[in-house]
């Protein structure tokens, strides 16, 4: 049984009287442990696919099987369950809570889940990025890549199968972004399944697996035949 399987998936948005289609029906399987990017341009449909995928949103049409379950018609709040349990975020901009610690910032998915409170795996998560020396700072105390560490490390403290980055680098310069790529990678070669949806060739070509999107149709899906391995550069 694949992880992600997309079934003649639709989305079709309704603007007054006028149905906009952003997803025409697109079907592909992904498995545990892969390591996909999602690209296209802009009104390709890659950023609507990403809420179905995230479970931020329903389709219009067709099948979304998230780990065995059918999230196409779930209520909202079983959405909103699945996606605390089975999915975490990072995000562009970080979305942190300004006036948290690091280490508040990282257990916020525990707060929202019926689940165990557990200080240890925060400061495990934490420790993963390479921030178990910052977790009482603040964001405004930390750079952008550190805090883009404290979003992944939040995005694993639920135990999530799946890591979902949307444009995960694109509020970052080029050696930060390949730190935050090392890390995904890292987080793959451990078992955890790494999709990240993404505009910047370089960055698709650290995932195994490239599927490309144009006018709400799957145009293209290849394997990476040569996987950029991201080497952090040293500290001075």
């Amino acid at each position: 049984m694949a992880l992600i399987e997309a079934q003649d998936l639709k989305k079709t948005y309704k603007i007054g009287t006028i149905d906009v289609p952003a997803l025409k029906g697109v079907s592909f399987k992904i498995e545990y442990g892969e390591f996909v990017a999602i690209m296209g341009p802009s009104g390709s449909g890659k950023s609507t696919l990403m809420n179905l995928i995230g479970c931020l949103d329903r389709p219009t049409g067709g099948k979304y099987i998230l780990d065995g379950f059918d999230a196409s018609k779930l209520s909202d709040a079983a959405r909103a369950e699945v996606r605390n349990r089975k999915i975490g975020f990072v995000f562009q901009s970080f979305n942190l809570l300004p006036k948290m610690s690091a280490f508040k910032n990282a257990m916020l998915p525990m707060m929202y889940s019926t689940g165990p409170k557990d200080a240890k795996k925060v400061r495990e998560a934490l420790k993963s990025v390479g921030l178990e020396h910052r977790m009482h700072h603040t964001p405004m105390q930390l750079s952008g890549g550190e805090q883009q560490r404290v979003a992944v490390a939040r995005s694993l403290v639920n135990d999530p199968p799946v890591v979902l980055g949307d444009e995960p680098t694109g509020n970052l310069d080029s050696t930060t972004g390949v730190e935050i790529m090392a890390i995904f990678q890292h987080l793959n070669n451990e078992g955890k399944t790494v999709i990240i949806v993404t505009h910047e060739p370089d960055i698709a070509q650290h995932a195994k697996r490239i599927l490309r999107f144009r006018d709400g149709l799957l145009e293209s899906d290849e394997a990476v035949e040569e996987q950029l391995i991201a080497v952090p550069k040293p500290k001075d």
